[in-house]
């Protein structure tokens, strides 16, 4: 919670607090590597099998643990954004919920697509009602392999509204964030989504995440 409360002291506006990724318990038990090859790919790394590290999980005996209640509470109290990271869906969902219960407004579902996390549309849909922004990622169809048809499928499905694109780039054989998200609304463009999609989903509901004036 400290770690949290330094870095929102020395920021203008809302940080974003991802729950864990690669330390996820539902990451490492479904990777055979805690960060895979394929996101590096440098002739030198060694990537660690999953099985070396020790997953975090945000349930015990049915509920949250208080490390995970604690860092709720921390951004409820300095009104910060909430990111789900590789977390299960179920887990996801859960903290969508207890969240919601305790007052929290800025959520993003961390590209609930990826076939690591694999979250049901409708549940996708029932997260977004509770005011929850899904991420849509260009590296789900450029790395891994989510058909195009498919990513836009999910928008239409759970509208532009509640969606927020996004590139997770940054792997070294992966364009820049900024061309990679030209290609992504490129490729969009030819399954049915247009500029006003783009718009909201690109300016409109990110600034309503970070701006607090908005």
């Amino acid at each position: 919670m400290e770690a949290i409360r330094a870095a929102a002291s020395i920021s203008d506006g809302p940080i974003i607090v991802w729950f864990p990724t690669i330390s996820a318990q539902n990451f490492l038990a479904k990777s055979e590597y805690e960060v895979r090859p394929e996101w590096v790919q440098g002739s030198s790394y060694q990537p660690r099998s999953s099985r070396q590290t020790k997953g975090i999980s945000l349930t015990r005996g049915g509920g949250l643990t208080e490390e995970v209640r604690g860092v709720l509470e921390t951004i409820k109290e300095l009104d910060l954004v909430l990111a789900t990271g590789h977390v299960s869906w179920e887990e996801a969902e859960r903290l969508v919920v207890e969240s919601r219960k305790m007052g929290i407004q800025r959520m993003v579902i961390t590209h609930p697509i990826y076939q690591l996390i694999d979250m049901p549309l409708p549940v996708q849909k029932r997260l977004a009602n509770r005011g929850a922004f899904i991420e849509v990622c260009y590296s789900m169809f450029s790395i891994d392999d989510i058909p195009l048809k498919k990513i836009a499928e999910q928008i239409k499905s759970v509208g532009p509204q509640s969606c927020i694109l996004g590139s997770d780039v940054g792997q070294l054989a992966s364009p820049g964030p900024s061309e990679s998200l030209l290609r992504f609304l490129t490729l969009l463009s030819q399954e049915g989504l247009d500029e006003d999609d783009f718009y909201r989903m690109l300016v409109t509901n990110p600034r309503s995440l970070v701006d607090p004036t908005s």
